[in-house]
């Protein structure tokens, strides 16, 4: 069951990622946060109730308050920050393919933190990726400093932390829906995330509510469609091992590099048809794995 949710949550996020990269040329990080995740705290609940997921906080172990509260103040500011600006200033086609990174590092962190071993296969699937976004970065000169893709590129760099953060988060994530469940966790980090991106927001002296009004229709979007990957991805790492959920999740990059190439007029390189290629092989692997 883990696959499918894994699968809806990769949906859903490729076609957020599209509303919000016309959203983040116009908005501040902090304004799209904000308002992301207030427009999908409506959504979340309504999941919560219906499925009979509330927990009494007070009998929750502080493991997940812990967990929890780094979530809210680090993870959430951090990672908003970065995302926002990897979308604003980077292609969709060249910076989505790096999150097939995203499950190298579940491996490792499932496996320091869980002690979830990877397969010899995933092993495979690890290097065929790699490659893979390896031939999309770098060419030239390049080929002789894999770094440069990163140091060179601010949107590469932009992604790598959003990538890193995340895996982190994932970890913080299955600690606290092991103490609670997936949708009253959810419901949860939404619930704290909001408040905690808004008075960042206030502390930046960011001041763009008409412009907010202005993109309210997007915004609302934005946000239902975050509540629903995020929901999904939640149920997924609960009852599936953290990196092949990561692996499954990462296939939305063929769906969001398709719009960027189909839609938003980015340019289609050979380069960029050898590394689908080979991302798409090292998720094969992952899914068999």
């Amino acid at each position: 069951m883990w696959f499918f949710y894994a699968l809806a949550s990769a949906v859903f996020a490729s076609v957020r990622r599209t509303n919000e990269k016309r959203i983040s040329q116009k908005l501040n990080h902090f304004s799209v946060g904000w308002t992301v995740q207030g427009f999908s705290l409506p959504g979340v609940s309504l999941a919560m109730v219906v499925s009979h997921s509330w927990v009494n906080p007070f009998t929750l172990s502080v493991s997940f308050w812990v967990a929890t509260g780094i979530i809210w103040f680090a993870f959430y500011p951090l990672n908003t920050f970065c995302y926002v600006n990897a979308y604003r200033h980077g292609e969709f086609s060249k910076i989505l393919p790096l999150q097939s990174l995203g499950p190298v590092f579940a491996l490792i962190t499932g496996f320091l933190a869980f002690g979830q071993r990877p397969s010899i296969m995933a092993f495979f699937a690890i290097l065929v990726t790699v490659v893979g976004v390896y031939v999309l970065n770098l060419k030239g000169r390049r080929l002789h400093n894999p770094l440069h893709m990163f140091t060179m590129d601010r949107p590469n760099l932009y992604m790598l932390c959003t990538i890193v953060l995340a895996t982190l988060a994932a970890m913080l994530d299955t600690i606290a829906i092991r103490a609670s469940n997936p949708l009253f966790y959810c419901f949860v980090s939404t619930l704290g995330a909001a408040p905690v991106l808004y008075v960042a927001a206030h502390v930046s002296k960011v001041k763009e509510r008409a412009s907010i009004m202005n993109h309210l229709l997007g915004l609302m979007t934005a946000g239902t469609l975050f509540g629903l990957s995020y929901s999904t991805y939640l149920l997924a790492i609960a009852n599936g091992p953290l990196a092949y959920v990561s692996a499954v999740r990462s296939s939305s990059i063929f769906i969001g590099a398709a719009i960027g190439i189909f839609w938003l007029q980015e340019k289609l390189t050979r380069q960029k048809i050898a590394a689908f290629v080979c991302i798409a092989a090292g998720l094969l692997l992952f899914a068999v794995a």
